[in-house]
């Protein structure tokens, strides 16, 4: 469905790959395959089948592939649990490295998933709460940056976008992983959004997005019996996030009758038939491109007398223009002007430049 645009729309495979998958989805996560109990039940016996053929179909279809996760306080190894602090420490970051050693193009990881309603019973060992209070989510930030450096780095939660304090709690995590330069993604579940006003959904977005951190919209579903009641709310809420300027993708958590987890969100029938909603969806997917974040896709689009460089870069950045220009975060805010030859540093994410003669780039900082 996503074909050629800016914007991935993703699902997740499991214990197979449905012969459909690669007709309507272009990115991969493991649903369950890539958690460590998965994976390591029983302690130094890791079994990688299921996690090896979602990733090969991504590698195989040219699809981004996203690990989900390495640290999480649901769906651990059950041992772990048995452990002095010393070896749960030296088990965790054995299970990150065998992941990244073995699956070196990982586009995207899940880092840590559900801080803020999940915390593992090994988290003292990365250092708990610590200085920071979340001495142990940045030990695992750390890791996986030294185990596998050119994946993109992702927090996970839900209930964010659907509650206001939780997303000030949020950002509180996400700020100290940003000033370490530990964060490439916000990830946002989107479950259980079916009652949230669409105004809550926005706001909640543009505070995540105004951190200048790129968002995916991880996990989401709309869990409602009827067709037309679930094809309605798709109508309404889903043209939110994909054309929201801070979202630079949507994975779905399932879509086929009886193989997904919140039982009336599927949107293929068990006969193979598609539920109105991914009628719909598809339409508006192939005619939506994604709103602002999909302006400009990168040094193709220099006007002449307008360069950004390096881009990306890792914060020291210059701008050449003809004439003044206005650097933007993806929430729309001016974070700095300027005119003619320009050097500047700023912080992670991702920022549109636009010139004065109308000209636009993205730019992204690691």
């Amino acid at each position: 469905m996503a074909k050629d645009k800016c914007k991935f729309l993703g699902n997740v495979i499991s214990n197979y790959t449905p012969t459909d998958f690669t007709t309507y989805w272009n990115q991969v996560t493991p649903e369950n395959a890539g958690k460590w109990a998965s994976v390591e039940s029983t302690k130094d016996n890791m079994v990688w089948t299921d996690l090896d053929n979602a990733y090969k179909t991504a590698r195989d279809n040219g699809f981004t592939f996203k690990q989900h996760n390495f640290v999480w306080g649901q769906q651990q190894p059950s041992w772990i649990g048995t452990l002095t602090p010393e070896e749960q420490v030296k088990q965790v970051e054995e299970w990150i490295k065998s992941f990244c050693e073995r699956y070196p193009d990982t586009d995207y990881i899940d880092v840590v998933n559900e801080p803020l309603h999940e915390t593992p019973v090994y988290s003292n060992a990365l250092g708990g709460k610590g200085t920071t209070g979340w001495d142990w989510v940045i030990w695992a930030f750390e890791k996986a940056k030294e185990y596998c450096p050119n994946a993109k780095r992702i927090l996970n939660e839900y209930n964010v976008i659907n509650n206001n304090v939780t997303t000030l709690q949020y950002l509180e995590i996400i700020n100290l992983l940003k000033s370490r330069n530990l964060i490439d993604y916000i990830g946002e579940q989107g479950h259980f959004l079916e009652s949230t006003p669409n105004s809550a959904i926005t706001s909640n977005l543009d505070k995540l997005a105004a951190t200048g951190i790129p968002i995916m919209i991880s996990e989401y579903d709309v869990n409602i019996a009827g067709d037309a009641d679930q094809k309605a709310k798709y109508e309404s809420q889903f043209p939110i996030i994909w054309n929201h300027s801070g979202v630079h993708g949507v994975t779905l958590w399932g879509y086929r009758q009886g193989e997904i987890w919140r039982t009336d969100a599927y949107l293929v029938r068990s006969n193979g038939t598609q539920r109105p909603a991914l009628d719909w969806l598809k339409t508006f997917v192939a005619t939506n491109a994604g709103g602002a974040f999909c302006i400009t896709t990168g040094l193709e689009d220099e006007a002449p007398g307008f360069k950004v460089y390096p881009n990306p870069s890792n914060g020291d950045f210059t701008v050449e223009s003809s004439g003044a220009f206005e650097v933007r975060d993806l929430a729309g805010r001016i974070i700095v002007t300027g005119t003619a030859s320009s050097s500047l540093h700023l912080g992670p994410g991702v920022y549109v430049i636009h010139s004065s003669d109308g000209a636009v780039q993205k730019l992204l900082i690691k």
